[in-house]
Formats: C-alpha cells, structure tokens, sequence
C-alpha cells in the first residue's frame, strides 16, 4: 500500500460531513449512493491491463427524465474548450499565441516537461520558441476542433521507429527520462480514455476522483436540501462583536455565535440543478440582506485592483494586454477571518459542499492530526465589482498540475454568492452546457443574496471542459459579487 493511499484511507471520512457543531447537518441524500455516470473502462498503457472507473456522459433523454424536446443533444454555438500545452522537452520554452495577422501574444514561459492552459478555439494558432526569441519558432500548434484538447510538443518520439527514439531519449537523465516517461503515459492513457467517454483526459495519468462529497445532477430541475445551524443573521451586531477572529484559535464551535442576531432554528438550504454538464445548481436566498450589506460595508474599505488571470495551480497570477481583453473587473480578497458574520458565511458554506468546515481554514495543531498540512481547502473570498461594459469572457477555473505532482491539487468546486440585483446584463454564462433545446449558452440572472454552485471536475477526477463560464457584460448598472473556491485534494 502506497503513502498516498494511505492518505487518502485517513482523510477519506474528513471530507464527506461538516462536523462544525455538535449535530452534523441533515441532508437529502446518502454518502453511499452510487453515481450512475461511473463506468468501468479497461485499460493497457504498457504495463498490462487495468481497471478505473470513468464518467461517461449520460444519454440526453435522462437528463429531461425520459422526455427530451430533441433525440440528441445540441452543439452549442460557442465553439471554446480548453487547449492544454504540453512541453514533453528539457527545454525551457515560451508559448505564444499568434494573430490572424501574425502578431505574437506571449501566453507564460514552459520549464522543461510541464503543461500550462488557455481557452482557445478551432483555428487558434500558438507556437514554441525559446525564451525572449518570438521570431525562433521550434514547433507549431494549430488547434482543432473540441475535442482536440491535448496539444504535445514532443522531440524524442518517432513514430513507428523504436531505434530512434530510444537514440532520442539517450539524450536525458534518469530524471528526466521518469517525468518523460509519466507524459507518455497520460497520452496514452487519455488516448483511451477519449475513446471511451467522447472526452479528453484533462488531467494527468492517473488522478484519483474527488475526496469531497460531489452532489448529483441527474435531470433539470432535479432538487436536494441540506440543512445547517449556520443560520442567516438578519441584523448586523455591533461593531465591537464584529472584529476580525483569530486564525486557527478556538474555531470548533458548539452552536452558533450569536444566536440572538439570526434567524432562529435551522437554515434549509434547496439546491436546484440548472446544468447536468456541467454540473450546476442555484441555491436561492443564501445570504440574508444583513450580510450583503455587511459585504458592502467591508467593500468600501478596501482596495479593489484590476483582476488577473493566470494558471492557478502553478501560482501565476499575471496581467498582460491578453488578459485585458478577457477580464475587465475589478477585485480583491476577504478573508475568512476578517469578522465573525465572514466565517459564518464560510460554514454555511461548508454545510452545502457537505465538507467538514475546519477543512475550510487553517487548523491547530489538536485538529485533525493525521491530515498531511494545515492548509485551508478553500481560498478567501474573491470581492468582484463589475462596472458598465466589464465582464469576464469564457474561461475555466481550473489550472494544469506539474506531471510529478501525485495529488493534483487544483479547484473542485465555484461557489459565486450575488450582492446586488437590477442591472442588466451581468448574468453567470455557461456556454457549452450539454442540452437538447439551443445552442445558445445557459444564462443566470444574479439576484441579491442567490448562490450558484458548479464543480470544475468530474466524479472520476478528470477536470471537466465543460465547466466553461463567463461573466457577460453588465450594459446598465453594475455588479457585486463574491467568489468562493475549494480545492480538491488538500494536499500541498
């Protein structure tokens, strides 16, 4: 038995239910229920056969139970996906996209054997080329049609002359040759994979499926409830009860704070599925007025700078002339800690994602001991403001691990809660939502205090293309929001 399952036998029970207080939250559905979209798919990448259990795609007709308004399912008018890069050398090199005209946008530069992803579409055209030379193109992409998700760069490998390569490879050392080794072995692998579930392998070989509880969305309209004791405050405390909170001091809590300023009881919270791929859902009135205007009053104090793009799992948050294009909002950060009606928000969170809040922050030493790090599965809360003509063109949240990563952290779930209402324009944009209806994209109108939840991965633990999402562009008004995201698995 490998350390890693080790790991994964001890963190397994952490991640299903909140155990923030002493009575774990009610909820509509049971941890044991099997997830019909799991198949077995068999499998050789050289080693012999094997076994793991993938999604495929349930028939269209099940997502309208049985009767769909069309046979099969629409191609959607927006025709992105996400390309993935792939640099299978021990060179560093640049990636650049390149204009119809042929002006070169450099996109990040490429250690040796790593992968980065941008959105892109059929036709793209991208390229490789050493450091600082734009004009010393080593190789060429031109992207497909989806889904051509998989763009390699790989110098050794000729096909059908196994000398030759091997004369190629003789050029790495051992630990090289390993990381790439482990490439081929995702090409492989997602080469069979794609044929058997219609999609690419996102990931890298072989990624394990999601340790936190993942809710179904079987057909549209389909309705779960989940209940918490993380009660909605309907008037604001005094701002001596409101500072900030000790990070990782005495945060396991028998009841609620401050009972006398929320709603009495429990909190029922209805998720309704909107999207079955990707899994979506809107969960109405998650905040109360008394926390949006809470949210507000923090906004006024705090900075708000032009929001960044980057690939988040390598830690790049950079601002280009191409990310200017594609985002034009404004954000900063909230943390957890910054006032006890925040942290109420974040437990209230962990209730719906069925994710032990403590998960949710930075731990005590005395809190979940066996677990590898004492790092928070969620980061803080992304404040957005969205003015006239902003908006956040088509794009994934997820971000592309190093091939020697084993865990593959990388964001599992989106939670985005809505502060105001009545602009127009402004709505949460699926575009490639899988349906039999339009090829138009699904479209939420955000309304002050809803919540949307959608997930970036897939239950067999590939990143799902189709979690696809935009924020279109606010025409009257303006727009508030809060984004909150949660990494699966927890590991560094």
């Amino acid at each position: 038995m490998t350390m890693k399952t080790l790991l994964i036998l001890f963190v397994a029970p952490f991640l299903l239910a909140s155990l923030a207080h002493a009575e774990a939250p009610v909820c509509s559905v049971t941890d044991e229920e099997h997830d019909p979209a799991l198949r077995e798919m068999i499998y050789n990448i050289g080693g012999g056969e094997q076994s793991t259990y993938v999604y495929v795609e349930p028939d269209i007709a099940s997502f309208y139970r049985g009767q769909p308004p069309a046979s099969t399912k629409v191609a959607p008018k927006h025709r992105g996906f996400s390309a993935k890069f792939i640099n299978a050398s021990n060179r560093r090199l640049a990636l650049y996209w390149v204009e119809p005209g042929g002006k070169k946008h450099l996109m990040r530069e490429h250690a040796p054997f790593t992968a980065s992803g941008t959105a892109s579409f059929p036709g793209h055209t991208f390229v490789f080329t050493p450091p600082n030379q734009p004009d010393e193109v080593i190789h060429t992409f031109v992207v497909k049609d989806y889904p051509d998700n998989i763009q390699l760069y790989d110098p050794y490998f000729v096909p059908g002359d196994a000398i030759q390569t091997q004369q190629n490879l003789a050029t790495l050392n051992d630990a090289e040759r390993q990381k790439y080794q482990q490439w081929r072995d995702t090409i492989n692998f997602h080469e069979q994979y794609l044929a058997f579930t219609g999609r690419s392998y996102l990931a890298n070989y072989l990624r394990e499926p999601p340790r936190h509880f993942m809710w179904r969305a079987d057909y549209f309209g389909q309705e779960h409830w989940v209940t918490t004791q993380e009660t909605r405050f309907v008037a604001e405390p005094p701002s001596e009860l409101l500072n900030p909170i000790a990070a990782g001091k005495d945060r396991q809590l028998v009841e609620p704070l401050m009972k006398e300023y929320r709603e009495p009881g429990v909190f029922n919270m209805t998720l309704k599925t909107l999207s079955c791929a990707p899994r979506a859902f809107e969960i109405p009135h998650f905040l109360s007025d008394a926390e949006v205007e809470h949210i507000l009053k923090l906004a006024q104090g705090i900075d708000l700078k032009l929001s960044s793009t980057g690939d988040v799992n390598a830690g790049e948050k950079v601002v280009t002339e191409d990310t200017r294009r594609t985002r034009t909002s404004f954000n900063s950060w909230v943390e957890r800690e910054r006032s006890p009606i925040v942290d109420a928000i974040y437990r209230r969170a962990a209730d719906l994602l069925r994710i032990d809040e403590s998960l949710m922050r930075y731990r005590d030493a005395n809190e979940h001991p066996e677990l590898p790090t004492r790092k928070s599965v969620a980061e803080s809360l992304q404040l957005v403001h969205y003015a006239h003509a902003q908006e956040y063109t088509a794009h994934h949240d997820f971000g592309f691990s190093r091939i020697e990563d084993d865990y593959q952290g990388a964001r599992f779930a989106t939670l985005l809660l809505y502060l105001n209402e009545g602009m127009v324009g402004g709505e949460t944009s699926f575009p490639r939502w899988v349906n039999a209806e339009t090829f138009l994209p699904l479209n939420v109108k955000p309304e002050k205090g809803k919540a949307v939840l959608f997930y970036s991965q897939l239950p067999d633990g590939n990143l799902d293309d189709f979690s696809h999402h935009a924020a279109l562009p606010v025409t009257e008004g303006e727009k508030w929001l809060m984004n909150l995201w949660v990494w699966d698995p927890i590991y560094e």
